[in-house]
């Protein structure tokens, strides 16, 4: 998990906002959560770590944590395009293409489908100054081969961490209250 720390730092260190949402999503994925009795045994600073980017990138008041500290970071940056998506989901879908009124263009919905592009396109025009590490990237190529589906990963998860049958979540339960 400290690689995982480290890895928080450094995507909001880069305004990589992307990766930092892969990391969260990967962190909820049903193979990892629900190891309870390993996400137990990891430290208070490293769970704090995961809330704040948790509630950094949550969906509440439309991203609205994201978009002001997105908004507040200088480029170079690789913002969350799922963001701008739904935006642009909702331009389109909410929004009339014509006036019914009077059969015109409505221009508004355009302009404002122009106004998310742009906001995009700014994040495209700092490049950041990174070099390539070839070997990094074999490494990454080469385990992203053999991850498997989900289905391999939950029966992976299983087998570090089998299920408990309800008696055994009791005892377990018990003994943490003692110990604390």
């Amino acid at each position: 998990m400290v690689a995982f720390a480290n890895g928080e730092q450094k995507c909001r260190s880069l305004n990589n906002f992307s990766t930092l949402t892969s990391i969260i999503s990967a962190l909820a994925t049903a193979p990892i959560h629900r190891l309870t009795r390993t996400w137990q045994q990891v430290n208070g600073k490293t769970k704090d770590i995961l809330e704040s980017m948790r509630k950094l990138m949550a969906s509440t008041k439309n991203f609205a944590e994201y978009r002001d500290f997105l908004h507040k970071a200088n480029p170079p940056c690789i913002p969350f395009l799922g963001v701008y998506l739904t935006d642009l989901t909702f331009i389109e879908d909410g929004i009339p293409s014509i006036i019914k009124k009077t059969n015109l263009i409505n221009f508004a919905k355009h302009a404002k489908t122009a106004e998310v592009i742009s906001d995009i396109q700014q994040y495209q025009n700092a490049p950041y100054p990174l070099q390539p590490v070839p070997e990094l990237q074999d490494y990454i190529l080469s385990n992203m081969r053999t991850a498997g589906d989900v289905h391999e990963m939950y029966e992976l998860s299983l087998a570090v961490e089998p299920r408990e049958r309800e008696d055994e979540k009791i005892a377990r339960s018990v003994a943490l209250m003692s110990y604390s």
